[in-house]
């Protein structure tokens, strides 16, 4: 299998954390480098028609879009890797976990947000509002989070390749906007960041992220320090 990718996005990275975390037999395409023309080209946009990245090429050749979907199929194909909790509840609070991510947070703030970034002017009122409804669903989630080491149990598992480079990025596009990171206003969430972050497999992945933004177009949500 292998995996057509960019470092950047936190939906490669997604994935990529499944892979890395578990040691998963799927060859990680460099980044940029699978097609001539990128993700808009006519070769790949034949494997997925949606034209976005991540996209996994079976064994047999056949295409699997989207970075739920993509994690999913990992955790039935290699089941004993342990990408799935074996307890039917834990499993259930896992999705239940991504799933309020997704509905609650990504889906209604982040297009306020990312749209900003490009915006001729910041429109203040809009990243106000887009961070209020962040908020909420960061509130969600939080009500949800244990203490555990990992978003649930003690190893990383659908959840956390969920939750970790989406709040992470979330971070970044918030700070780019002058605001403080969502997360730390939620001291559950903080602290799960603060426990994952100390993970080397974690800290493997938010390098090839913050690697990902550099000479893109997204570089301006660099930090200072790491644009030497």
């Amino acid at each position: 299998m292998k995996l057509l990718n960019t470092n950047l996005s936190p939906f490669a990275s997604r994935v990529r954390l499944a892979i890395h975390a578990k040691s998963l037999p799927v060859e990680i395409a460099p980044a940029g480098m699978w097609l001539p023309n990128g993700q808009k080209s006519p070769d790949y946009l034949a494997l997925n028609p949606i034209g976005k990245v991540p996209t996994l090429i079976l064994d047999d050749g056949s295409a699997l879009p989207e970075s739920d979907t993509i994690v999913e199929y990992l955790a039935d194909a290699f089941p004993q890797a342990g990408l799935r909790p074996a307890r039917p509840q834990d499993a259930a609070r896992g999705r239940l976990l991504a799933r309020i991510f997704e509905q609650y947070v990504m889906a209604p703030g982040w297009s306020g947000l990312i749209g900003q970034l490009f915006a001729p002017s910041r429109d203040e009122a809009v990243v106000d509002a887009t961070l209020a409804k962040i908020h909420e669903g960061l509130r969600h989630l939080s009500h949800f989070m244990t203490d555990e080491p990992f978003a649930v149990g003690d190893t990383i598992t659908t959840a956390d390749c969920a939750l970790i480079p989406f709040l992470t990025f979330q971070n970044r596009l918030a700070r780019f906007h002058g605001k403080n990171d969502p997360s730390a206003e939620h001291p559950r969430i903080a602290a799960y960041l603060d426990r994952v972050g100390r993970d080397p497999v974690v800290q493997t992945l938010l390098g090839e992220m913050r690697d990902g933004l550099v000479g893109s177009r997204l570089a301006m949500l660099l930090q200072p320090d790491e644009r030497a």
